[in-house]
């Protein structure tokens, strides 16, 4: 009665571990010569290294040129991406991908729309400076069999009509694509702090993993450096908004690379989630 009980028990608890997900969103900070010590080229060992150590199941890249995209790619086993370049929806432009760990994920669907008034084509929306992107993927989780979706994306840093219509559009979105109602994570860099409407918008109908973890949140509450070691930043822009899902544990990585400088100019935010049902 006994053994049956702990094998019982055994399985149950091995099945609760198979569902934890472990969720990043990571600005890169584009390929720039005029970084100087802080260009990709002396930095992209270093995020390479960060992302197998850290190994989140799926991460979400702000930024990332199509160089880059490659480099990422090249330096980590197992992960693949979906994503394209903002600028001509396939190589052009920054991408905000999702790269994803193919020995835990399967790609059921996926594609990229634009935060503007004609999503389904490259576009600059509103007021918008630049062209903004949200790459979205469901995925089934091979361990637990569960599906769940996926969203990363890279707010305008100007136009506040742009960023309001982005996070509705954002919503809306959600419904349209997903209609079955499985769990959903936002993944991004927004360029806004918590008491912005556009934030406000998506912390109404999605939970934001550093309030709502179970554990106390670990890290720097700001995220954007502009890659000062001199100073503990205090802005928040970057985050990681899920619905469906317990939240674990939520961090902000503050490592410095080997030089003591960071690999980014954002810290990268890291959710530790478990399925709900």
């Amino acid at each position: 009665m006994n053994f049956r009980f702990s094998i019982v028990f055994l399985v149950a608890f091995a099945l609760g571990f198979a569902q934890d997900l472990k969720v990043m969103s990571f600005n890169i900070r584009l390929n720039v010569d005029s970084d100087k010590e802080n260009s990709w080229t002396n930095r992209k060992q270093d995020v390479t290294d960060l992302l197998t150590y850290y190994h989140p199941d799926y991460f979400g890249v702000q930024e990332a040129l199509p160089d880059q995209m490659k480099d990422i790619k090249n330096g980590l086993n197992n992960y693949d991406y979906i994503g394209v370049g903002r600028d001509d929806g396939k190589e052009k432009g920054e991408f905000s991908a999702i790269f994803y760990d193919t020995n835990r994920l399967q790609v059921m669907h996926s594609g990229t729309f634009w935060l503007s008034e004609t999503p389904e084509k490259p576009s600059k929306g509103w007021d918008a400076a630049l062209n903004r992107i949200c790459t979205y993927a469901v995925f089934k989780d091979k361990k637990s069999k569960k599906e769940f979706m996926a969203l990363n994306l890279h707010f305008d840093h100007v136009g506040n009509v742009a960023r309001v219509k982005s996070s509705e559009l954002i919503l809306k979105k959600i419904k349209e694509i997903n209609p079955k109602n499985l769990p959903v994570t936002v993944s991004g860099d927004f360029n806004l702090t918590e008491d912005s409407e556009p934030i406000k918008i998506m912390s109404k109908n999605l939970e934001d993993t550093f309030y709502h973890s179970e554990t106390k949140h670990y890290g720097p509450k700001g995220t954007f450096t502009g890659f000062n070691v001199n100073e503990v930043p205090q802005e928040r822009i970057d985050y990681i908004f899920v619905k469906g899902f317990r939240i674990k544990s939520h961090r902000h990585i503050n490592d410095r690379r080997g030089n003591l400088l960071y690999p980014s100019d954002h810290f990268p935010v890291l959710a530790e989630l478990q399925f709900m049902r």
